[in-house]
């Protein structure tokens, strides 16, 4: 099998337990589920792969460590890490900078799976990745496209400058337009995934944009 059809299964594969998962989730408001279902419909359609899309994941050293952690996650949860990690060495990786925050540059990264940016290219939807160190701030920031957190491990979320909770492993956030937003790590690296469906252009999001936190238009 060549490389090119290799990635196309391995995308099929995130696709369909992506798909998975997210039909499992029920404690959505109306808003929400509208959200997820125009995610999961968008989903059933894929894009064109982009066979040059890899950049270097630096943090590459916590893989060891999510994989490690992804056995004792349910098993749907599993499949789409195990997903993840399989495609890692394959994705765009990007750090969102943000001024006069080193620790949270250094800590963390982001791919696009799925999207304008990502390894599996199409307009209408984005499916991306974070990764962040232990005990990390993830900060506040705001777009206008909606947004679905996919939580794949411990972690905590909040919105506009709410009290922290707890989703739970397999769990959902949905982040309404525009919404300020925030997560943090624990005591564990934090995997997550986020699905934004776009229905304007997009402006990209990994280049720096006047340096100001929440200026980004998204993740």
């Amino acid at each position: 099998m060549s490389q090119h059809k290799h990635i196309q299964q391995k995308l099929a594969n995130l696709r369909q337990h992506l798909v998975l998962l997210l039909q499992q989730t029920d404690d959505l408001d109306s808003s929400g589920s509208t959200t997820l279902q125009l995610v999961i419909n968008r989903l059933d359609t894929p894009g064109d792969v982009k066979n040059q899309a890899s950049q270097a994941n630096p943090l590459a050293d916590l893989l060891p460590q999510i994989k490690q952690a992804n056995a004792t996650l349910p098993l749907m949860c599993q499949n789409m890490v195990n997903n993840v990690i399989e495609l890692a060495d394959d994705l765009p990786w990007y750090q969102r900078p943000v001024a006069n925050n080193q620790r949270f540059m250094a800590s963390h990264v982001n791919a696009q799976i799925i999207g304008p940016e990502g390894l599996e290219v199409r307009q209408d939807l984005i499916v991306g990745v974070t990764l962040m160190r232990p005990n990390i701030d993830y900060p506040d920031h705001h777009h206008e496209p909606e947004e679905l957190y996919l939580v794949l491990s411990d972690g905590r979320w909040r919105q506009d400058n709410g009290d922290w909770h707890t989703p739970g492993l397999g769990g959902l956030v949905h982040n309404s337009s525009d919404l300020m937003h925030g997560m943090k790590s624990v005591n564990t690296p934090l995997f997550a995934i986020w699905c934004l469906p776009l229905d304007k252009p997009f402006t990209p999001f990994s280049a720096p944009i006047n340096d100001v936190i929440g200026s980004d238009p998204t993740v």
